[in-house]
């Protein structure tokens, strides 16, 4: 049997005490991934600069 590092203490192995499968916002609750302790958002942004539509222009851009 392969011995792993514990994911919250890396000075530990893992003794499968599942700690780590526990909600961070409610004790009682195994983790389902929901992400309300990240924050998540329901959609991203994301800024664009530019839009190259030849090639050409696009690799003298990456040139300088």
């Amino acid at each position: 049997m392969e011995r792993t590092t514990c994911v919250l203490d890396e000075e530990k192995e893992c003794d499968g005490c599942m700690e780590c499968e526990i909600c961070d916002l409610d004790r009682g609750k195994i983790c389902d991934n929901c992400g309300k302790c990240l924050d998540v958002k329901e959609f991203a942004t994301i800024a664009i600069d530019r839009i190259y539509t030849d090639p050409e222009e696009y690799e003298k851009s990456e040139k300088k």
